[in-house]
């Protein structure tokens, strides 16, 4: 298949996940898993990918701005406004090497380099998040910052730097893991994950793997007593309101976030979701096939019985981790359901979600979990020639 281009791809991860400039991706990558580095495949192959580290928790806002710093270089900025509303840190870390710096420049055959954004999970809404920043800009930020100290993320007037937005089991609608009966277990079950984290990153596991919440001061240091760590009053607080990803993919959240993130007339959207459960006969549960990931069966079956926290029945189904109705595409926006997998060539309308059939996989069988290896690159590879045989648009 001939490509209409050949941009980078900017694989975007989820909750507790990681990006390359974490040691754990060298032996353990996000994308791939056991299975297959999907960056460095992508790397063999000729195609430019980037894996960029967000905070596992943090919320889609915050991990727009730490995407755009680590692509572009420098301090990631999260706004004046927007810091001061919830009380952490304007500027968080920087980086000095940027991971994309031809990014929205023009090439040596006189293109506009794009990039062609991949998440998975909440790595979804993040890259929505992303797009809707470089398109409109904020006019909060705008509003309270002098031009000359307002970054180029809130200015908006990008629309020609994304190419693609493809979404891997996604919590559009958000999930109701964090509602009713599987919430009750889910939220202790995050917050104590972060504070053992918190206290491991006193040591040099913090290379391996970290929160990044500087900018709510919380940091390793104040765990250096581990009964102090186990209170845990600073994380309690970063939880409580509402700018962390566990608010943003509740159904309140992802419904105030789809409100403000719509699709954008000249960008692709695809969208694939998965469901690792089935109905139980008369009874009307949904309960997990097998393969799914132990670890998460739980939550797959406190979804899959869900009575109270959920609208209706129909987000039973699920993927052990989101609902199976969530994971097709935002409530409200355009939408057409494809009747096969993606085609390379076939004519896609940019503005769109193209939502494919679902699938029997569970949330993490995207990141390389009970898949096969051949299967499992050629469903990436797949992706990108699909993406890459779209004409380029505002050019």
């Amino acid at each position: 298949m001939k490509k209409n281009t050949h941009y980078p791809v900017v694989l975007l991860h989820g909750m507790f996940g990681w990006g390359q400039q974490h040691a754990l991706e060298r032996v353990f990558p996000y994308f791939g898993f056991y299975n297959v580095n999907i960056r460095k495949m992508f790397l063999r192959e000729g195609v430019k990918a980037v894996a960029p580290s967000m905070g596992p928790f943090t919320g889609a806002w915050d991990r727009a701005c730490e995407v755009y710093a680590q692509l572009v270089g420098g301090t990631v900025d999260y706004g004046k406004a927007h810091s001061e509303k919830y009380g952490h840190a304007r500027f968080g870390r920087t980086y000095e090497k940027p991971l994309l710096p031809e990014w929205g420049s023009v090439d040596a055959d006189d293109d506009l380099v794009k990039v062609n954004l991949i998440g998975h999970s909440f790595g979804g809404v993040t890259g929505r998040m992303l797009i809707e920043l470089l398109v409109n800009g904020s006019k909060e930020e705008r509003a309270v910052t002098s031009p000359e100290d307002l970054s180029p993320l809130f200015a908006g007037g990008h629309a020609d730097w994304v190419h693609s937005m493809t979404a891997l089991a996604a919590p559009h609608d958000g999930s109701t893991i964090f509602n009713g009966w599987s919430g009750i277990v889910f939220d202790p079950f995050a917050r104590y994950f972060c504070r053992v984290i918190n206290a491991l990153d006193c040591t040099p596991f913090k290379k391996v793997y970290d929160l990044g919440l500087d900018m709510f001061d919380i940091t390793p240091t104040q765990y250096m007593n581990p009964l102090k760590g186990w209170k845990g009053k600073e994380l309690d607080a970063f939880f409580a309101q509402n700018d962390n990803l566990i608010y943003d993919a509740t159904l309140e959240g992802a419904a105030a976030l789809n409100k403000t993130l719509g699709t954008q007339p000249d960008i692709y959207y695809f969208s694939f979701h998965g469901c690792r459960t089935v109905r139980v006969p008369v009874l009307g549960w949904e309960v997990p096939r097998l393969k799914s990931v132990p670890l998460f069966n739980i939550f797959g079956v406190l979804i899959g019985l869900q009575t109270k926290g959920a609208p209706d029945k129909s987000y039973r189904p699920n993927d052990m981790l989101v609902n199976e109705v969530s994971g097709q595409a935002p409530t409200g926006d355009l939408r057409t359901d494809e009747a096969e997998f993606p085609t390379p060539g076939a004519d896609y309308a940019p503005g769109v979600w193209h939502v494919f059939p679902v699938e029997v996989k569970d949330h993490l069988s995207y990141c390389g979990w009970a898949e096969p290896r051949s299967t499992y690159a050629e469903f990436y590879r797949t992706i990108y020639s699909t993406v890459s045989s779209l004409p380029p648009l505002n050019r």
